[in-house]
C-alpha cells in the first residue's frame, strides 16, 4: 500500500463528517458552512477563494474553493462535493419521525446519523481528509489539486455553475457524491417543471373543473418512473435508449396543487444523453395538444423549467471506463478494499450530479463517494464510518497516480 495513506489517520474523516453536520446548510443557505470550509482550508495552508454566489431570486450565498498548486508539469484534478442538504419546506424531512437529532451526528452501530450524512458531507470529509494526505506527504504536485465546496447542487446545480463561469477548468473531477463506492461514469439528467391545467371557479352547471381534467394529464403520463417508450416504438418522447441507462427515460408526477380555476401538476422527468430541455418541451407540447383534440374544454400551460430559481440538470454521454481519472480511481479503490467496484451508472442509476455541468464544461468527470440510499427522502439520513474510510483512502491513492 502506498506511504501516501501513513498521512491519513481514520478517525479524521469520521469527525470531520460530524462537524459538517452539525452546521446547518439548508439549500440556498450554505454561506455559514463556506465560511467554516474556507477557515479550515486557509488554516492548514490552501490558496482559498470564498465565491459569492448569485442566487435568481436576488440573494446570495457562499461556496469555498481551496487548491494545492503544481508546478505546471501535468493535469489537475478536482475533488467536488456539494455542502447544500435537503430542504423540505424549509426544515428536515419528517423531523417528528427522526430517533436522532438531526444536527446531532451521533454514531450508532458503525453508522453517522444526520441531515447530510449521506447528501453529502461525508463526501466532503472524505475529499478533505484525501487532499490532507498529499499536502502532508510534501510531495511536489505536476498540477493543482483543487478542492471545490460548492452550494446548490440539488437547486440544479447553481453552484457548479458558477464555478465553471469563474473560469475553473480541471482536466479531471471526481464528484463525491452518495454513490456506494461505485464509479459513476455516468448519470441521467432532468427536466423538471408544471402543468396549468385552466378551467373555470363558479359554483353551477356548465362546469369545466380544473381537478377532473387534470386528471387526463395524469393518465397521459402515467405510469410512475417506468421507462417511457420511444416515439419510434410508439411512445410520445424522441431518444435513443442508453445502454449504461436501462429503464430510463421515466416520469412521475410529483406534485397537484389547486387554487380557484387552475390546477397546477408538478412532474419529474429523468432524461438520457441526447434529449434536451428543448426537445421535452416540444414532445410534451405534442402530448397535451392531443388531450386538447380530444377534448375542446381541455386548456393548459406548460412551464418548463420548474422555477426560475432552480434549473433543470442535463443529462451528458459517459465518461469513457479507460479514461485517466476513472482507470486511476478504479485501480485505487481496488488497492483499498481488494475488490473491483462496480463500474457504469452504479448504485446513482436514476440520479443527478454536478458531473453533468463539468462535463458540459469539457472536463473529464466521474462519480465516486460514501453511502448507500436506501430510500430518498430519508428518516434519520445516515452512512456508514467503513465507507467514508475507504472513499478518503482510495480518493487519496487517486490523487497521488494523477498528480504526482
Amino acid at each position: 500500500m502506498s506511504a501516501i495513506l501513513d498521512h491519513i489517520q481514520d478517525h479524521e474523516s469520521i469527525e470531520l463528517t460530524r462537524q459538517l453536520i452539525r452546521i446547518p446548510s439548508f439549500l440556498w443557505q450554505e454561506t455559514e458552512i463556506g465560511r467554516w470550509l474556507a477557515d479550515w482550508m486557509s488554516q492548514r495552508g490552501y490558496k482559498v477563494e470564498l465565491q459569492e454566489v448569485p442566487l435568481r431570486d436576488g440573494g446570495v450565498t457562499h461556496q469555498a474553493i481551496g487548491a494545492l498548486r503544481g508546478n505546471g508539469g501535468g493535469p489537475s484534478l478536482m475533488l467536488c462535493g456539494h455542502t447544500d442538504t435537503s430542504d423540505w419546506n424549509g426544515d428536515v424531512f419528517r423531523r417528528d419521525q427522526w430517533r436522532y437529532d438531526p444536527f446531532g451526528a451521533e454514531i450508532d452501530d458503525g453508522m453517522i446519523y444526520g441531515l447530510g450524512a449521506l447528501n453529502m458531507k461525508a463526501g466532503l470529509a472524505s475529499m478533505l481528509i484525501a487532499a490532507e494526505a498529499i499536502r502532508r506527504s510534501r510531495s511536489s504536485l505536476k498540477g493543482d489539486l483543487i478542492l471545490a465546496c460548492v452550494v446548490a447542487e440539488t437547486g440544479g446545480g447553481l453552484g457548479a455553475l458558477h464555478l465553471i463561469e469563474s473560469g475553473c477548468r480541471p482536466d479531471y473531477c471526481i464528484v463525491t457524491e452518495a454513490g456506494d463506492l461505485d464509479v459513476g461514469l455516468i448519470s441521467v439528467g432532468y427536466v423538471q417543471g408544471r402543468i396549468r391545467v385552466i378551467g373555470e371557479f363558479k359554483h353551477r352547471a356548465p362546469y369545466v373543473n380544473p381537478i377532473e381534467k387534470a386528471t387526463k394529464v395524469i393518465d397521459a403520463f402515467s405510469p410512475s418512473y417506468l421507462q417511457i417508450p420511444a416515439k419510434a416504438d410508439g411512445g410520445w418522447l424522441r431518444y435513443q435508449p442508453h445502454p449504461l441507462l436501462p429503464g430510463y427515460p421515466s416520469m412521475a408526477i410529483r406534485d397537484i396543487a389547486h387554487f380557484q380555476d387552475m390546477t397546477t401538476v408538478v412532474f419529474d422527468l429523468r432524461i438520457v444523453p441526447g434529449m434536451s430541455e428543448d426537445t421535452v418541451r416540444e414532445d410534451m407540447e405534442a402530448r397535451l395538444k392531443r388531450i386538447r383534440q380530444e377534448d375542446s374544454e381541455f386548456e393548459f400551460e406548460l412551464v418548463i423549467p420548474q422555477s426560475d430559481q432552480q434549473p433543470n440538470m442535463p443529462a451528458r454521454e459517459a465518461t469513457p471506463r479507460d479514461s485517466a481519472v476513472a482507470s486511476a480511481l478504479i485501480a485505487a479503490h481496488k488497492q483499498v478494499t481488494g475488490a473491483e467496484p462496480q463500474v457504469g451508472a452504479g448504485h446513482r442509476i436514476g440520479a443527478t450530479a454536478d458531473t453533468c455541468h463539468f462535463k458540459g464544461a469539457g472536463i473529464s468527470c466521474v462519480e465516486y463517494g460514501p453511502g448507500f440510499i436506501p430510500t430518498w427522502p430519508m428518516v434519520d439520513e445516515r452512512v456508514g464510518v467503513d465507507q467514508i474510510l475507504t472513499a478518503t483512502k482510495t480518493l487519496a491513492l487517486t490523487a497521488e497516480a494523477l498528480l504526482i
